[in-house]
Formats: structure tokens, C-alpha cells, sequence
């Protein structure tokens, strides 16, 4: 049976929170990833990048990225230059997963414990990175969990009709204007897991075009971005399982297959 991972997903903010040069959340873990931080000055000379692009595909475990790593994934191995194995929260639903994601902070400390979009109280990287003055884009398509629990905040909405829809309003904002910080949120894998299962063709399928659209984005900040240090990142919020032997899958359980979840990472500048 696969064993859990030990580095907990509270540990992102943090780290995150330290290679953009604001202070961590303040309800959440303060212990940052040093081999994160390592691996920054090695590419950039730095300790800290001056913009990044956060890339969230929905439901991506471990298990599924290490069943298909040749026939998916090998675009996104190739360009990433570390991988995290990281423990999500628990339970592993999405609000509850994306506000410990972006707080650092346990479920008991931020406050979503099941599937529920009620707006975040907690400080959180949003906050800490308006705070600092950084111009923020949040990017996703209208009703899903990360415009509702981190809504209300000092930075910039783009609603959209889809994942390709999202992508591409990241792109033509990282073309056209100056954010230090674009967040993109994509959802079809979690779309098509419910109506199917997690290894089912629809949802491979999907999962490609996660990978097509994480290719995109690394394109377009190797481009756009060529005069600055930046860090791009695919950072799934939980995996999933599915239900017996029946035609469904689903998440929540504290099992490796839900729980258990790798985080990518490439740096860019110049040493």
C-alpha cells in the first residue's frame, strides 16, 4: 500500500510567501522549504523571484501522475525543475484544500472543513502579497472555490467560461500587462472524475490538457517574462479515488490515493 506523504501542504504558503519577498500568512506554518529556496538562487542568483504564475489544475494526485507519467506527464517533467511530494489537508475537498494551499493554515485554523465557498477570514498570500504592493490577477472560471474563498481582496477578478478560456486570459496578461503575481485555476480532470472515474479515457483525456495548457504557460513566461526572475509552479489541491468497483469517482478520505499530491516547480532568470 502506498505510504502518505510527510511534508505537509501547509508548508507552500510559507515557502511561496518567501521567494516573493512578503512575510508568510499569519495564521499559518512559518517554516519555509529550504531546498525551494536552494534551488531559486542556483537558477536565479537570488533567494527571492520578482513575479510568479501559479498554476492550479484541479485533482491531480500522485498516484495518477506516477501511473502516467510517460504518456501525459512527460511535458510537465520535462520543463519542471523540482517536484514537492506534499500531504494535503484534510478533509481533501477543494475549498479545504486551496485555503490551506494559500494560508498555510490547518482546516482547524481556517476554518472550511468540508465542501463549503464561504469567504476566507484568515490572512493569506493574497493578503500578504496586496499588501506588499504587488499587482495580483486571480484567474477562474465563475463559481468555483478559489474566486469565492478568496474574494474581497485588494487584487484583480478575471471570470471566464472555462479552463482554455482562463489560460488564455493568462497569457494575454502576461503579454500585455505587469503583474507580479497571476494565479490560474483549471477544472475539467475534477469535472470529468465525477461523472466517470479517475483513470477513466475522459479523464486522461483531461489531464492532458492540463498538461497542454501548463506548456503554454511555461512558454509564455519564458517569453514575456525573459526580463525578469520569475517562477512558475502546478500545484494540484488534492487526488482522488474511485468508489468501489462502480462507475464514479470522487475525494475526501484520508487515503495516499486522495491525500497524497506533487507540486512542480521551475525558476527563470538569469545567475
Amino acid at each position: 500500500m502506498q505510504a502518505f506523504n510527510t511534508l505537509k501542504l501547509t508548508h507552500f504558503a510559507p515557502t511561496i510567501a518567501f521567494l516573493t519577498g512578503v512575510p508568510a500568512p499569519t495564521d499559518g506554518e512559518q517554516e519555509v522549504y529550504k531546498p525551494l529556496v536552494s534551488l531559486c538562487e542556483e537558477k536565479t542568483g537570488k533567494s527571492q523571484v520578482e513575479k510568479i504564475l501559479v498554476y492550479n489544475p484541479d485533482a491531480i494526485g500522485q498516484f495518477f501522475f506516477e501511473k502516467y507519467k510517460e504518456k501525459i506527464f512527460s511535458p510537465l517533467a520535462e520543463r519542471a525543475q523540482m517536484q514537492v511530494p506534499f500531504l494535503t489537508a484534510f478533509p481533501s475537498k477543494t475549498p479545504v484544500c486551496f485555503a490551506t494551499m494559500f494560508s498555510g493554515a490547518d482546516p482547524s485554523v481556517h476554518g472550511i472543513n468540508r465542501y463549503e465557498k464561504p469567504v476566507l477570514k484568515v490572512d493569506t498570500l493574497f493578503d500578504e502579497w496586496a499588501k506588499a504592493g504587488k499587482k495580483v490577477a486571480l484567474i477562474s472560471k465563475g463559481g468555483q472555490s478559489i474566486p469565492k474563498i478568496f474574494a474581497d481582496r485588494p487584487i484583480d477578478y478575471y471570470i471566464t467560461n472555462g479552463d482554455k478560456e482562463s489560460v488564455d486570459k493568462a497569457i494575454e496578461l502576461l503579454q500585455t500587462s505587469d503583474y507580479d503575481v497571476i494565479e490560474v485555476y483549471n477544472q475539467e480532470y475534477d469535472d470529468k472524475l465525477h461523472i466517470t472515474y479517475p483513470t477513466s479515457l475522459s479523464c486522461k483525456r483531461a489531464a492532458k490538457h492540463y498538461v497542454e495548457s501548463y506548456v503554454r504557460l511555461y512558454d509564455a513566461v519564458k517569453t514575456y517574462w525573459k526580463d525578469y526572475s520569475s517562477l512558475l509552479t502546478f500545484s494540484p489541491d488534492h487526488g482522488a479515488h474511485r468508489i468501489g468497483k462502480v462507475f464514479i469517482g470522487t475525494h475526501g478520505k484520508n487515503v495516499p490515493s486522495d491525500m497524497n499530491i506533487l507540486h512542480f516547480f521551475t525558476f527563470f532568470g538569469r545567475v
